[in-house]
């Protein structure tokens, strides 16, 4: 005969569970995002009918975008990491385009256009 658990014990035992969720996502959101360098590269490459340069150029760039990023991560925006990490992952996922965007969040931020009549 299976006994199950009061209700009261299940939602308790629920929340202790999404409490542990989302301090392990807030945790996650404070690292760079992982993506799959190579297999964007590959993609790019194979654009251009699988060149070799094409694919090492990429490469190269990724790990300089990635390098720069890594560096100074703390220090972004939580709303542009967030934005950007979109925008990055609608484009298969380059830290090149991360990168690219979080730079023009930056300068938007750090100037805001005036309009005139």
């Amino acid at each position: 005969m299976s006994r199950s658990l009061p209700l009261e014990t299940n939602m308790k035992w629920g929340l202790v569970f999404g409490a542990v969720l989302a301090f392990s996502g807030a945790a996650h959101a404070d690292s760079i995002p992982r993506y799959d360098p190579p297999g964007y590269c590959s993609k790019v490459s194979e654009v251009s009918g699988g060149s070799r340069t094409i694919y090492n150029g990429c490469l190269s760039m990724e790990q300089e975008a990635y390098n720069t990023l890594k560096s100074s991560w703390s220090q972004i925006a939580e709303s542009a990491k967030r934005y950007c990490d979109e925008v990055a992952r609608s484009s298969d996922s380059s830290y090149s385009i991360l990168k690219g965007c979080i730079d023009m969040e930056a300068k938007a931020s750090s100037s805001e256009p005036e309009f005139r009549y």
